[in-house]
């Protein structure tokens, strides 16, 4: 299935722009983004907006392409928006120009935009998995709904058409399509939801299906209340879930689905437990499962690192720093800002945050790399020498990709799964939010970059995996994990 997006196709799939009336501004809390049309001067306004914003906070905006590249963007999005265009219309006009960042800390949020206009609406009470270019029911509010049932139809949008719209949605890094692709299949319901969305219309929905027996039927669904969404995608990206265990063949698993602790001590004693019980079985084969890890705290990943860096490498990364109205400092409380520089002048007087601090009292538009150079040390003082394998999905980010490539830096061991949502050449982290005036989009916007210390010249791959590890259709219908099954068969 091709990836790039038509956006002729795009504008043309709605009735006659040219017809409607348009207004200067929206409310998320009353108005639908399918329905409501932006006049052409407020979204010249809030477009002229990013763009200034990009170019003062953006700590590098040229890191995969250069300063032509971005202005050819803005003016290709300025000559898309001469005429009235749908709120839902002009959020993929701004990806289009986002996207040339190559950066998932910097675009629209599609979950997060979904809920400012959607909170107390309905939602389709399904999701969608991709295998093969069909689409799959892989999980349901409702547990007697048909698992596994491919979708063809979703009233009168074919489920294509969905997905091409869920691709011009999804944020990616650098040049990871194929974990932009994996990602776009969770937004299939997402899209529908934005474009279907009315406070009158009824309250269910012609879904054209193939069954699991085999039979193609249409069938009527009722909607769920938004907040079950909400709550499962919320309970799926659990902030503070580790887990860890042993198989039959005394090989441990270590699932980090965050590197966002609730309780960075508490997370540190959890790894430590995990690598304890390690050393105590003699373990000779671990596996560090980071499907769908979003990212978080470098420290939390690093504290990770140090158990297996039998290399006693050290964790070297430059910090590119931008001084701006949205940098990490500006964005403190008072309060906080006076803690940061107390622990800046009295607590870490050689430390990154001192440095980081002299930094902050430059004006701002400057910008700095801070080389952040030490070996991560663990509190057990320990190093697993055995067999030590990686697994990721598209939905391993930021944070996570960082640790990714350290792990193919000192050749670690073997990655499985799918290809993660970056590569080599590090991440961007700590977007600060910008909500443009007119729209009222919320936008995010990258302040740092992360750069791993071993790139010499910009490695723009994704991080591929040694061994590709994907759901079957079988595996979505049986609801098994498609890892542990390879893990059955895994010999030491």
């Amino acid at each position: 299935m091709r990836l790039s997006i038509s956006f002729a196709f795009i504008f043309w799939i709605f009735s006659n722009v040219f017809a409607q009336d348009c207004q200067s501004s929206f409310n998320p809390k009353k108005e639908l983004p399918a329905k409501t049309y932006l006049c052409p001067q407020a979204m010249q306004a809030d477009l002229a907006q990013l763009h200034k914003h990009i170019l003062e906070t953006h700590p590098n905006p040229t890191y995969y392409g250069n300063l032509n590249d971005l202005s050819l963007a803005y003016a290709s999005a300025q000559q898309k928006i001469k005429q009235p265009l749908t709120v839902f219309e002009f959020i993929l006009v701004v990806n289009s120009y986002l996207f040339t960042l190559k950066d998932s800390h910097t675009g629209i949020n599609p979950k997060q935009f979904l809920y400012n206009v959607n909170a107390r609406r309905k939602v389709l009470p399904f999701f969608v998995e991709i295998v093969d270019d069909k689409f799959y029911i892989s999980g349901a509010f409702d547990p007697d709904f048909n698992i596994g049932a491919e979708i063809l139809q979703i009233d009168t949008f074919e489920v294509h058409q969905l997905f091409e719209y869920a691709l011009a949605l999804s944020l990616s890094e650098g040049n990871a399509y194929s974990a932009k692709k994996e990602v776009a299949s969770e937004y299939i319901g997402i899209v529908y939801n934005l474009l279907s969305m009315d406070m009158k219309r009824a309250k269910r929905a012609k879904v054209k299906l193939v069954t699991v027996q085999g039979d193609t039927l249409t069938k009527e669904i009722d909607f769920s209340p938004s907040w079950k969404y909400f709550l499962s995608s919320l309970l799926n990206n659990s902030e503070d879930e580790l887990s860890c265990s042993f198989d039959e063949n005394n090989q441990g698993i270590l699932v980090v689905e965050s590197f966002q602790p609730l309780s960075l001590n508490l997370y540190k004693k959890q790894i430590d437990a995990f690598f304890e019980e390690v050393k105590q079985r003699n373990c000779t084969t671990i596996f560090i499962d980071l499907r769908n890890n979003l990212g978080g705290l470098l420290r939390a990943e690093e504290y990770l690192f140090s158990y297996i860096n039998t290399k006693k490498t050290a964790v070297k990364t430059n910090y590119l720093y931008k001084r701006s109205d949205y940098d990490r400092f500006a964005l403190l409380t008072p309060m906080q800002q006076m803690q940061f520089e107390n622990r800046a002048k009295n607590v870490y007087p050689n430390g990154l945050i001192s440095k980081e601090y002299d930094f902050y009292r430059l004006p701002k538009g400057a910008t700095h790399t801070i080389l952040y150079d030490y070996i991560p040390e663990n509190n057990m003082n320990y190093v697993y020498e055995g067999a030590c394998n990686l697994v990721l999905n598209g939905n391993s980010m930021s944070a996570s990709v960082l640790f990714a490539a350290w792990f193919k830096h000192i050749e670690r061991g073997t990655i499985l799964g799918t290809p993660c949502m970056g590569g080599m050449g590090g991440t961007f982290g700590n977007p600060a939010i910008i909500s443009l005036d007119n729209s009222k989009i919320d936008v995010m916007v990258a302040t740092l970059k992360f750069t791993p210390f071993h790139v010499k010249d910009r490695i723009l791959l994704p991080i591929s995996p040694d061994v590709l590890i994907k759901a079957t259709r079988e595996d979505i219908i049986e609801q098994r994990d498609p890892f542990l099954e390879y893990l059955k068969a895994y010999q030491k």
